[in-house]
C-alpha cells in the first residue's frame, strides 16, 4: 500500500465520521461528540485487550488466544467444538471483532483439512472432504467465493514471513517406492465487495501445509495428498480504509495461552495415537501382501500427525512480531504490543494507547489518566 494510501485511510472526511475506525483513532466513544465530528490523528490508536475463548473444550473455560482490539468493539465467538470439526481433531477457531457499525471486521477463521488421491479412494480422516487444492492460492480463490458470493478478486500476495516461520515442515524423504514430501505455502489475497451499499475491500491471508506420499506402484504412480491450514485471519473495511501496516500490528498482537496449548498438545497427540492404529488397520486391508506399502503409509500417517501437533504448538509463534512493555499490571510484569508504535501508554480505564507522537498527553488528548510503559529491557 502506498504512503498516500495509508494517508488517506487515517485523513477523516464525510466517510470516515461514519467509521468506528475513525472513533478509535479520534480516541472518542460511540455516540460521543468526537465520533461525530472526529479529528484523526495518524499518530495514535486506543486498543483493548480482547481473548478468544474455548468455553466448552476442557474441565473449565480457559483463554486460547489473548490480542488488542480497537476501543470500543464488538467481539462474538471463539474455539468450539463439535462432530462437525472431526476433520480438524474436533475444535475449530471462528472469533470476530468489529467496529460499533459492523463496516470494520477482523476475523479468526476457522483451520481445514482436506484430501485428495489419483486412484478414486475415500477420504482416510474422519469427517475430511476430498478436494483437488494444490497450493495455498487456489485454497484462497475457494475461500472468498464462498464467504463473499460475487467479490472481485484484486490480486494476490505471497506471504514469505508467514510460511519462514514454518520452513522446519518442509521436508523431503525418499522411500523404497517413492517419497514423503512436506512443503508450506503462505499467501494473501485482496478482494472488493458490497456490504451493505457500501463498496469495500477485504484481506485473507492463510498459511497452508501440503503432505504428499508418492508410492510406484510398477504400473503406476500413486499420489496421496493432505493439505491443511493453521487459523486464517481475515479483514474488512470500506474502501480507502484498508490500512494494511494497521491490522497486521493488531493480528501480530495475538498470542495462544499457555496452558490451552498444553492442554490442546495432549488432545492433539491422542488424537494421533487413534490414527495411527486406525492407519495400520486400513495398510493391512489395502495390501497385507506388501509390507513396502504397508510401511509407507505408516510414515505418512505419523508426519502428517507429527504436523498437526506442530502447528498447534507453532500457532502462537506465527502470530507475534510484538514489542514487550514493562507493565506492572499485566500478567508477568509485561504487556506485548504493535512494534509499530514507539510510546505505549495504560491508560487508568484499562485500555492502551499506542503512538508516534512524543508529545502526547493522556489527559490533554482523551480526558483519561494513564502511565507511560518503559521498552522492557
Amino acid at each position: 500500500m502506498s504512503k498516500h494510501r495509508i494517508a488517506r485511510s487515517w485523513a477523516g472526511g464525510a466517510l470516515a465520521a461514519s467509521l468506528a475506525l475513525a472513533v478509535f483513532v479520534a480516541g472518542g466513544t460511540p455516540g460521543s461528540a468526537a465520533a461525530a465530528s472526529p479529528q484523526p490523528s495518524r499518530n495514535l490508536i486506543r486498543l483493548q485487550p480482547a481473548v478468544i475463548l474455548d468455553a466448552t473444550g476442557f474441565e473449565r473455560p480457559v483463554a486460547a488466544t489473548t490480542l488488542f482490539i480497537p476501543w470500543g468493539w464488538r467481539t462474538q465467538g471463539g474455539v468450539f467444538w463439535g462432530r462437525e470439526a472431526l476433520c480438524t481433531n474436533g475444535y475449530q477457531f471462528n472469533w470476530s471483532a468489529a467496529s460499533p457499525d459492523g463496516r470494520v471486521m477482523i476475523r479468526v477463521l476457522p483451520q481445514d483439512r482436506w484430501e485428495s488421491n489419483n486412484y478414486g479412494a475415500a477420504a482416510s480422516t474422519p469427517g475430511c472432504r476430498l478436494a483437488p487444492i494444490t497450493s495455498a492460492r487456489q485454497y484462497l480463490e475457494g475461500l472468498v467465493r464462498q464467504m463473499q458470493p460475487g467479490a472481485r478478486i484484486l490480486g494476490f500476495q505471497p506471504r514469505n514471513d508467514l510460511a519462514q516461520q514454518f520452513a522446519q515442515l518442509n521436508s523431503r524423504q525418499p522411500t523404497a517406492m517413492g517419497e514423503i514430501r512436506t512443503w508450506v505455502d503462505a499467501q494473501q489475497v485482496q478482494f472488493a465487495f458490497n456490504d451493505r451499499g457500501v463498496a469495500t475491500r477485504g484481506l485473507i491471508a492463510v498459511v497452508a501445509v501440503f503432505n504428499l506420499m508418492r508410492t510406484n506402484m510398477g504400473n503406476g504412480v500413486m499420489d496421496a495428498l493432505t493439505g491443511s491450514t493453521y487459523p486464517g485471519w481475515y479483514v474488512q473495511a470500506p474502501e480507502g480504509y484498508l490500512n494494511e501496516a494497521f491490522f497486521e500490528g493488531i493480528r501480530r498482537s495475538m498470542r495462544a495461552d499457555v496452558q490451552w496449548e498444553r492442554q490442546i498438545n495432549g488432545h492433539n497427540s491422542r488424537i494421533a495415537q487413534v490414527a495411527i492404529e486406525e492407519s495400520r488397520k486400513r495398510a493391512a486391508l489395502i495390501a497385507q501382501s506388501n509390507a513396502e506399502i504397508a510401511q509407507i503409509r505408516q510414515q505418512a500417517w505419523n508426519n502428517s500427525q507429527v504436523s498437526a501437533d506442530r502447528r498447534a504448538r507453532e500457532f502462537s509463534e506465527v502470530l507475534r512480531g510484538v514489542q514487550s512493555f514493562d507493565d506492572a499490571n499485566a500478567p508477568g510484569g509485561r504487556a506485548e504490543l504493535s512494534g509499530l508504535y514507539s510510546n505505549a501508554w495504560r491508560m487508568n480505564d484499562g485500555s492502551y494507547v499506542l503512538t508516534n507522537d512524543a508529545s502526547f498527553e493522556p489527559w490533554r488528548d482523551l480526558q483519561v489518566a494513564g502511565q507511560r510503559l518503559d521498552p522492557t529491557r
